[in-house]
């Protein structure tokens, strides 16, 4: 089968890219792995059941434009985050109503954040080193909070913040993760809330398969590429199970940890090549948990346990309510398992009733490997420069975008930016 551009992998960064290429006057095929559209955006009923909620990514920013048009374009709700209501911390050893630490620890808390909001501020100017020239960016947050001697109690804290940030080990990410989501609103961890303004209605999900049946590209689901072939006409786009198609060129519009599964016939630099292999550490559990006896806005955080980060911010509904909650795929639990998630519950909401959970295994799942992204402190290089373009091949994910990486303004910034490459190539 001949076409014009091949788009592989059907997520909001294939989905942009399909858009940007129609726009400019070229034709497009979409294949993806799955036998769903939406990638890492994942919108699904509650154990198959309503209400429909985001199993992947759910919020975006205020600045997140291209998300805000794109939802303006097809249809799509922006609901607001409801404000927080209510806020227990657990300090690593108790839970706390009173404040994240006990009195006698608030000025190692307080020494930390000031430290933090100085860093992140840092950052955020285009410094890559605070004020006494250490390293931000190439230091793992393990390495960072040792260089910070920072006391058990404020470590709580900052690790619940961590699991929806960095979101991985903290031996190896970045801690440049982190003080960049600090640095969003006021460069406090706890800022990272007012950041999180808005979630889509009917979903994630839905915004993409609006967006590819808009652009006109046809889509193949249940086409996993195992091989992708060049010459110095085109491209050949093979399947695991020897399916092929073949194009004038192609956009691999994948998350970052499945390019090492797939055989690019020694297209790739050294660098590409190493990195893929490295892949990013991104490892973050989300759970949505049908709860009673919690009320709708009530935040809590730390613990250092399985659940360290958790929500409520739909209204009840039949007596229960469903609250989003995050820890880490450390080896240490198993969101699989009652007792686990039950255990992890009862240490930061002890008076919440645990009716049901669901979640989806994204570091399990063959097609993603890992959640969002999570760069490591050493060993990959994931800018979107060293993955412009290798040969007649762009690459588009939130994983290696120019800006907004990781999230999902990241993933149409990075699918205009292949459709931009390919054409240009393609004019030449």
């Amino acid at each position: 089968m001949q076409t014009e551009i091949i788009i592989i992998g059907a997520g909001l960064a294939g989905a942009r890219a399909a858009e940007s290429l129609a726009a400019k006057g070229h034709s497009s095929l979409i294949v993806e792995a799955r036998d769903r559209i939406g990638g890492r955006g994942y919108t699904r009923g509650f154990a198959e059941q309503a209400p429909l909620l985001e199993l992947g990514g759910s919020w975006i920013t205020p600045w997140h434009t291209r998300m805000q048009a794109a939802c303006t374009r097809h249809r799509i709700e922006l609901l607001p985050t409801v404000p927080v209501q209510s806020r227990h911390w657990h300090d690593g050893s108790a839970l706390r109503t009173d404040g994240p630490v006990a009195s006698a620890d608030r000025v190692d808390y307080d020494r930390v954040i000031a430290t933090i909001v100085s860093d992140a501020k840092r950052l955020k100017q285009g410094f890559d080193r605070d004020l006494a020239g250490a390293p931000l960016l190439s230091v793992s947050l393990q390495e960072y909070v040792d260089r910070h001697r920072v006391a058990r109690s404020t470590l709580a804290q900052l690790m619940a913040w961590w699991t929806i940030s960095g979101a991985g080990d903290p031996k190896t990410v970045s801690a440049g993760e982190f003080l960049a989501s600090c640095g969003y609103i006021d460069g406090t961890p706890e800022g990272m809330m007012g950041a999180l303004t808005h979630t889509l209605k009917p979903g994630v999900s839905m915004l993409a398969e609006r967006m590819i049946a808009a652009s006109g590209a046809k889509l193949q689901l249940s086409f996993p590429v195992a091989r992708v072939e060049q010459s110095a006409d085109g491209v050949k786009v093979i399947a695991r199970d020897g399916r092929h198609l073949a194009a004038k060129a192609a956009i691999v519009a994948l998350p970052f940890n499945i390019l090492g599964d797939i055989d690019f016939a020694g297209a790739l630099s050294a660098s590409q090549q190493q990195s893929a292999q490295r892949g990013h550490d991104g490892r973050a559990v989300k759970l949505w948990l049908r709860l009673k006896g919690v009320p709708q806005g009530h935040l809590v955080t730390g613990g250092l346990g399985p659940l360290q980060w958790l929500f409520t911010p739909y209204a009840p509904d039949n007596g229960t309510i469903l609250a989003v909650a995050f820890g880490l795929d450390d080896g240490s639990w198993h969101p699989n398992r009652r007792a686990d998630v039950a255990a992890g519950l009862a240490a930061i909401a002890p008076q919440a009733e645990l009716i049901g959970w669901d979640w989806h295994d994204w570091c399990g799942d063959p097609f993603a490997r890992g959640t969002w992204l999570s760069t490591p402190a050493h060993g990959a290089d994931l800018s979107s420069g060293t993955w412009a373009r290798a040969g007649r091949l762009s690459f588009a994910t939130s994983d290696i975008a120019p800006d907004g990486a990781g999230w999902f303004e990241g993933a149409m910034a990075s699918g205009e930016q292949a459709a931009d490459t390919v054409s240009a190539m393609l004019s030449q």
